[in-house]
């Protein structure tokens, strides 16, 4: 026979688990520059040809929001989750190569995610 304290627990772990679930954002260092504030300015582009200046790669960034139902899981919000890391490669922009949103399945909430390319002017 289970006691409430039981169900109680369990019912507290499975609330845990179901707004757990981080999002990810993975860094590849290219040409790196000074570190900013993670909040710093940073110019958003979703074509290159867009940018009328001369710039460098800092990094590229993949971004994933976490799953579970507390989080934001658009494309959007994977995009923001990359700022702070943007400005630490050193960039004064950012320009979105892809960016996408997975619907609910039997497994997720669903999810959002961006690829970006931190980019660093030259003049």
């Amino acid at each position: 026979m289970i006691s409430n304290k039981s169900l109680t627990f369990c019912s507290i772990g499975l609330v845990a688990i179901i707004l757990s679930g981080c999002g990810s954002v993975g860094v590849q260092p290219v040409s790196m520059g000074e570190a900013k504030p993670s909040n710093c300015q940073l110019d958003r582009y979703v074509d290159e040809r867009d940018i009328e200046r001369t710039y460098e790669v800092a990094c590229m960034i993949s971004s994933r929001t976490g799953t579970t139902l507390g989080h934001d899981k658009t494309a959007s919000a994977a995009i923001n989750n990359a700022h702070a890391d943007a400005c630490a490669c050193g960039a004064d922009a950012i320009v979105v190569e892809s960016a996408e949103e997975q619907g609910m399945t039997a497994f997720t909430w669903g999810q959002g995610s961006a690829q970006i390319k931190a980019i660093k002017y030259l003049d």
